[in-house]
């Protein structure tokens, strides 16, 4: 059954609203098995990670993990519908149909669902950090066409991952949207499961900063791949080829980036909806200052893949003296590419394509120098 298909289905949930707290109860469990799954196929990866793996073994681990995944996608695509019809419901019937134990019931198990979220988000992030530790050691001897493979399978991992994230975010939105419904009624409980759900945000940001860290050691490896690459003696077509396959890279990446983002602006609303002391508030900036230094180190091996492959083009561009509009007519000009995407990035535009940069415009051996300037204060 396709994804589209999933997405349709409507769960009508019928009977009294404490059936319905008992459901969300069920999603969460079913969330928390999930994740041990994901955990379970990072293991494996883990396990099968050592300087002696030979590039087959390695893609079929990937192709293995990839056939996992799309499973699992379509396993929460039926919970999220099954999550979004239930509170929709009980946001219908209205809290006060439940009592004083109901409700507090219910908050606990929006909590765990939200709890849930975090522990997959976090399991994601393990399996990304060993997937570029993975990369990093086959990097050396893997041939042009594996490297190709290699990419591919990659971005088609994280394309998954990406989707995944995308299913997790609507049911944190979705979660968040019933805690202020219930906030902003006369039935403020919340004082009985403030604790546990302070922890929880400390979690949810906790697992940003997991696929942060994996994110920084994935774009390592592919910095590493690469630059074997390019010390092949690969033609200009080859070399078209390469630059196509960072792009597509880096286009993931960013993507993914973005969800991150929306991820934590949707946790900064929770907390603020919930309410905490000023106290609290700092314990909480301590985790987002964590966050940021290791966002920062992903950054960073951004730059350094963009900056590494620019200094090897212009290498090739010198040995072999090629004509400027040649280079840009076989679609060689990584740098203007990937700058583009990392300059938006940083600035934290919604659209990729809001900075452009015309290569035709160089007029010098060297590919784009003012872009080069660019990259050379981004360290």
């Amino acid at each position: 059954m396709s994804n589209k298909n999933y997405n349709n289905m409507n769960f009508n949930i019928e009977g009294i609203p404490s059936n319905a707290v008992s459901i969300v109860g069920s999603v969460a469990d079913e969330e928390y098995s999930i994740a041990s799954l994901l955990e379970a196929q990072s293991n494996l990866l883990c396990n099968a990670i050592n300087h002696c793996i030979t590039v087959c073994d390695f893609i079929d681990i990937i192709q293995s993990i990839i056939r996992t995944l799309k499973t699992i996608i379509q396993k929460n695509n039926i919970l999220e519908n099954k999550l979004r019809e239930t509170l929709n419901f009980i946001q219908k019937e209205g809290i006060g149909c439940l009592d004083y134990n109901e409700q507090f019931e219910l908050l606990n198990n929006l909590n765990s669902v939200l709890e849930s979220i975090g522990t997959e988000e976090s399991s994601l992030g393990y399996l990304i950090d060993k997937l570029g530790k993975g990369v990093t050691n086959i990097a050396s001897y893997c041939t042009f066409d594996d490297i190709k493979q290699v990419n591919n399978l990659i971005i088609t991992l994280m394309k998954l991952i990406v989707e995944k994230n995308m299913i997790l975010l609507r049911k944190l939105r979705t979660v968040i949207s019933l805690i202020k419904f219930i906030k902003d009624s006369e039935f403020d409980i919340f004082i009985k499961i403030k604790k546990e759900m302070f922890c929880t945000i400390k979690k949810l940001i906790n697992s940003i900063f997991k696929e942060e860290k994996g994110l920084a050691e994935l774009i390592f490896g592919e910095s590493v791949k690469m630059s074997c690459a390019l010390k092949m003696c690969i033609n200009e077509e080859e070399l078209s080829e390469l630059d196509s396959l960072i792009n597509s890279f880096i286009d993931v990446i960013c993507d993914k980036k973005r969800i991150l983002e929306y991820k934590l602006s949707e946790i900064l609303t929770l907390l603020n909806t919930v309410g905490f002391s000023s106290c609290e508030i700092d314990s909480i900036m301590n985790h987002l200052k964590d966050l940021q230094s290791v966002a920062y180190v992903g950054e960073f091996e951004l730059s350094k893949l963009i900056k590494n492959n620019s200094k090897e083009l212009n290498k090739f561009i010198d040995q072999e003296c090629c004509n400027f509009n040649e280079l840009v007519r076989f679609n060689i000009c990584i740098t203007c590419n990937l700058v583009c995407l990392l300059l938006n990035l940083n600035s934290g535009r919604k659209n990729k394509n809001a900075f452009e940069c015309d290569p035709g415009s160089c007029s010098n051996k060297s590919i784009c120098k003012k872009i080069n300037n660019i990259i050379n204060q981004i360290k």
